[in-house]
């Protein structure tokens, strides 16, 4: 009997990035997500591996048992024909501007499985104003937050008060999030991002140590793999610079039990799944949902007694989860280190 076919595609270097140059570093964090996987999934053995390259990256090397390069002209239209030929499909993209959600969408449509979270989820928990209305509504701890519209960002933001966190209503990772501790700080934020959306959130500025929970999620449960410290550079500009996995924290349980109730709110979500939260002496607050495979993908694969792809298999095929986790060592990566 043949081996399953499986498509895993990273939106950037597979062919989806449409300006006429590709971004400096190739988003290093899409390219090291799809060469990790594409290791697990050959290391595991259990399917055979097709994977999409742009075809301005010929030069680039991958791990599959197939490269189909792409050029971004043409990109939605073959994606979707490689998908309807594939056995199941797993999607590395981000979720601003519907690019993750529309991607699945299509797939889903070709008749392949994701290997992640349906398209619907990712429509919800991919705006950050959605998310948060879910945690309030389920009596989540949650930071206050406001969605103004731009023209309404100064005033909005005197009437609340400072320091505030700005930013996108569906960006991803630290894009367009930055610090406001007063008028002319709002101005910088405004001038120097672009908001995709003619609304944006302003949130309550938080202290505290930024962590992500990584979990495999069924249609019915969760499995907690670890708890991960984010790295992040707060200022004018937020920017994300790498992980530490796992991280010893004192609120252990009341995180992992905050991420497990924050993605059984929202039906559909399946696979590997992050949910990012502030830790603060005071306790744990909820900020949103990450539908689909997180950089710390990178970091758990170096510590995790299972192989992470077949453990992504057998949850989206079967609901299964795998019988024992167990985490032994630490991995420390830097955004400038990855590929």
């Amino acid at each position: 009997m043949p081996l399953p076919s499986i498509l895993i595609h990273e939106y950037v270097s597979g062919g989806g990035w449409p300006e006429p140059s590709l971004p400096k570093g190739l988003a290093n964090e899409g390219l090291s997500m799809l060469q990790a996987l594409l290791a697990d999934f050959r290391t595991w053995g259990g399917c055979q591996v097709i994977t999409t390259r742009d075809r301005r990256l010929s030069h680039l090397s991958l791990s599959a048992d197939q490269i189909i390069d792409l050029d971004p002209e043409q990109h939605s239209s073959t994606l979707s024909h490689i998908a309807s030929q594939c056995s199941a499909a797993l999607v590395i993209a981000p979720e601003s501007k519907g690019i993750l959600a529309n991607l699945s969408a299509s797939i889903e449509s070709r008749g392949a499985l994701l290997l992640g979270s349906s398209s619907g989820s990712i429509f919800v928990t991919a705006n950050k104003w959605n998310c948060h209305q879910l945690f309030v509504r389920a009596g989540l701890p949650t930071p206050d937050t406001w969605c103004v519209k731009l023209h309404e960002t100064e005033a909005m933001a005197e009437k609340i008060g400072f320091p505030l966190v700005i930013k996108p209503v569906d960006g991803v990772g630290c894009e367009g999030v930055s610090l406001l501790t007063d008028i002319c700080s709002i101005r910088v934020a405004l001038s120097e991002n672009i908001f995709w959306k003619d609304s944006l959130l302003l949130q309550q500025y938080i202290q505290g140590d930024p962590i992500s929970v990584a979990l495999l999620v069924t249609e019915n449960d969760s499995l907690f793999l670890s708890l991960n410290r984010q790295t992040i550079e707060i200022g004018s500009s937020f920017s994300y610079m790498g992980g530490e996995v796992p991280f010893a924290c004192d609120r252990h349980q009341e995180a992992v039990s905050l991420a497990k109730q924050a993605v059984a709110l929202v039906p559909g979500l399946k696979g590997y799944i992050g949910v990012d939260l502030m830790v603060t002496n005071h306790g744990c607050y909820l900020i949103e949902i990450n539908p689909r495979i997180t950089t710390s993908y990178i970091g758990l694969r170096r510590v995790v007694n299972i192989n992470l792809a077949e453990a992504i298999w057998a949850v989206a095929t079967r609901d299964v989860f795998p019988k024992k986790i167990s985490l032994s060592g630490k991995a420390i990566f830097k955004k400038e280190e990855l590929i």
